[in-house]
């Protein structure tokens, strides 16, 4: 089974401008609103790709209600632990003149230790030996930046592989428990860094860099241009087609959720990225926040370019180990 996990999660109300107009009355053209965060939105392109996943979390108040039927209505399992407050709304502007993206985003619900406490004894029954657990998105207020290594000790004490998804402290925090697989993005991993490697592959070496900390599987996505896996098998660098993209909003969490499903089934890690890539370029097509579709998948999966490249072992572990250390 996969388990998803979104601790700070969002109703995605997205709305489509002709244009945006800061500081005017602005006419919307089309809105929706959809359940959101990281994990969530893993767990709907999940639906997508023909797996069964549960999602699980801290949902509050009305919003929060509206997302857990949301998922169930969907046929997606879910067990959220209700706390006091409201889930947050996260809102998108899509302007179609300048083909832009803005994000409003909220901070999320007030939580104490005892909610998260809670949420650990939960998850711990959940959990059984050869599952998969994604860990993704931001953390709600109270929360320790050091939950998300907390859960992923908790996991691999279990025999559950964990994949992370996240950014700022608490992705740095985590690595200090040695996630299986993590999928940062090119800003994300600048952040963990500091600053990007200067040399004349600092994605790889960045790559490389985080997997000589620890992490098994490092998979840096780089939108449009593709992505790169760093293991001890060995390093690839995919290329999507070219799509005549829509938003590009979510197509990380459909890359992680590919990912995800074929190396619970026992799939390669080079099945793994070129599934992943396929998905993160169907997301594309999708409007808003909605997942990838199968059939774009599918039909997009034999244009995806895998290839390998020259991976060395990395000798500047210290480097992330220090910068991942809490000040």
């Amino acid at each position: 089974m996969i388990i998803t996990l979104t601790v700070n999660p969002a109703i995605d109300f997205a709305v489509t401008l002709d244009e945006f107009l800061p500081g005017d009355a602005n006419r919307i053209q089309s809105s929706r609103s959809d359940p959101g965060g990281k994990g969530i939105n893993v767990s709907r392109a999940l639906l997508e790709l023909g797996c069964e996943s549960m999602a699980m979390g801290l949902v509050s108040g009305t919003r929060g209600r509206f997302i857990e039927h949301s998922l169930r209505d969907l046929g997606i399992y879910t067990d959220f632990l209700h706390t006091p407050g409201q889930t947050r709304t996260n809102i998108t502007i899509f302007d179609r003149k300048h083909n832009t993206t803005t994000t409003l985003n909220e901070r999320g619900p007030e939580t104490t230790p005892q909610q998260i406490h809670t949420l650990l004894l939960r998850l711990k029954k959940q959990l059984n030996e050869g599952d998969w657990l994604v860990i993704g998105g931001s953390i709600p207020p109270g929360v320790d930046p050091g939950f998300y290594g907390e859960v992923i000790h908790l996991a691999k004490r279990i025999g559950v592989r964990c994949i992370l998804d996240a950014d700022g402290e608490p992705f740095q925090r985590a690595l200090e428990a040695k996630p299986y697989l993590v999928k940062p993005n090119r800003d994300e991993v600048a952040r963990l860094l500091g600053k990007m490697p200067k040399s004349q592959e600092p994605l790889l070496d960045a790559a490389e860099q985080i997997h000589a900390a620890g992490v098994e599987v490092v998979v840096l996505s780089q939108g449009i241009d593709g992505a790169i896996m760093v293991s001890d098998k060995g390093a690839w660098r995919a290329y999507p087609p070219q799509v005549p993209a829509i938003s590009s909003v979510g197509s990380g969490d459909a890359m992680v959720a590919a990912l995800a499903q074929t190396l619970s089934q026992g799939g390669s890690l080079v099945k793994a990225l070129r599934l992943g890539t396929a998905a993160g370029a169907a997301a594309a097509l999708t409007p808003g926040t909605q997942p990838c579709r199968q059939a774009d998948v599918l039909r997009l999966l034999p244009r995806v370019q895998v290839h390998p490249i020259p991976h060395q072992p990395h000798k500047a572990a210290a480097t992330v180990a220090a910068s991942t250390s809490p000040s």
